[in-house]
């Protein structure tokens, strides 16, 4: 068996509910779960390359934050680079 040891972690109300539910349709232990999540989140930042992972959030400066909400206000059409981009 292997040794195991406790964490702590801190996780939105939504989440705990999302979990909950899951474990009760399933029939399965939150620490299974938390286990098997994980494992499967470090496999997959250990096989896709790095420039492929899209963060989940964004953290802004307010400043930041600012800049990119007046950019998204404008009403300027995409330029011909960011149209080459998007296509790929």
């Amino acid at each position: 068996m292997t040794a195991t040891t406790q964490v702590s972690a801190y996780i939105s109300k939504d989440t705990k509910a999302e979990m909950e539910a899951y474990v009760k349709r399933h029939g399965v232990k939150k620490a299974y779960l938390i286990e098997e999540a994980l494992q499967h989140h470090l496999q997959a930042l250990r096989e896709i390359p790095k420039d492929a992972i899209i963060p989940p959030r964004l953290v802004l400066t307010a400043d930041a934050m600012s800049k990119l909400a007046a950019r998204l206000a404008e009403k300027e059409r995409p330029t011909e680079a960011l149209k080459a981009l998007l296509r790929g």
